[in-house]
């Protein structure tokens, strides 16, 4: 039986789309298509329904797609054993958000060059719903992102960092007084239209709002497309913004931002994602993300930034 006709069932029951596996696969429609096939004859059962617009597993394709998967694992130990001298090395894609980019980068890096020498790092930073399906293609080997609720059943994921979100400006901006109606009157900053720091944003400031008796419609709201332009914003006065304090931190000592006392909505979470059987490379590279984020948290207040977990 071809595992790469393995590989393929497994990436359409992970994916539901052809021509998205096609694309993952470096092949065309027609070839998956066929591989499909061939492998369903060879097994003797179909494995997906089909419609005009979607596909989804059959009771045999469900029940055999967890077989697939160990099959998968299987081959890859035999592989990595026969490259293998005992020493952990390769190359992990790793998915970012930007987030991370501003924050625990450094000391991720650091302790990997120290920790594992022979595992080549290949950063893509994209927002946590690309980052999300670029992991489930296969594309990426682990992400940091945006902590969620909710995750596909054969992902790992641990919770790393909760970072608090506050209200900055730049000093001398507004008036001490009657504080929150003229934080309403400015140009209200906030993250990648979109994500759910966005939502968390809007959701909070629509809150506030209501209670002022102002209708969201009277409020200017803008997610800026990078966390680094909507810092400059701020830095220049052109308005006030919702973020993590941890991002100016050192402006705010300074003196030259300042955290604004209005209610802060929810903190931003950071979580890490992997495959259930993800390789040794890759949970070694988890863990050591786990102390480099535990070494970062301790540097700072927990008002900045805190450890998830500890």
């Amino acid at each position: 039986m071809n595992t790469r006709f393995i590989e393929t069932f497994v990436l359409l029951a992970r994916i539901g789309s052809v021509r998205r596996v096609a694309e993952v696969m470096h092949a065309t429609p027609g070839a998956i298509s066929m591989r499909l096939r061939t492998l369903e004859e060879e097994l003797g059962v179909p494995l997906f329904n089909y419609d005009r617009k979607s596909m989804s597993l059959t009771e045999d394709g469900a029940r055999l797609v967890q077989h697939a998967e160990a099959v998968l694992e299987t081959t890859r130990k035999m592989e990595r054993a026969a490259r293998s001298n005992g020493e952990i090395g390769g190359r992990i894609r790793v998915g970012i958000m930007e987030t991370v980019v501003h924050t625990c980068l450094p000391d991720l890096m650091k302790l990997m060059r120290s920790a594992l020498p022979s595992v080549e790092l290949d950063l893509q930073v994209d927002l946590t719903m690309h980052l999300a399906e670029q992991l489930m293609s296969g594309n990426l080997d682990l992400v940091l992102r945006v902590a969620s609720n909710e995750h596909p059943a054969h992902v790992t994921v641990q919770d790393m960092m909760v970072l608090p979100v506050h209200w900055i400006a730049r000093r001398g901006l507004l008036p001490k007084r009657d504080l929150l109606p003229n934080v309403l009157q400015q140009q209200l900053l906030t993250q990648v239209r979109g994500t759910q720091p966005y939502l968390d944003a809007v959701n909070h400031i629509q809150q506030l709002a209501s209670k002022q008796g102002v209708a969201f419609s009277d409020l200017r709201v803008s997610g800026s497309p990078s966390i680094a332009a909507l810092l400059a914003l701020v830095r220049e006065g052109i308005g006030v913004a919702l973020v993590p304090g941890l991002f100016v931190k050192d402006q705010i000592e300074r003196g030259d931002l300042v955290e604004l006392a209005l209610p802060p909505p929810p903190p931003f979470r950071m979580a890490m994602w992997h495959t259930w059987n993800a390789s040794p490379a890759v949970l070694r590279t988890a863990e050591v993300f786990r102390r480099a984020c535990h070494h970062y948290c301790q540097r700072h207040d927990a008002r900045w930034v805190s450890l998830i977990g500890d």
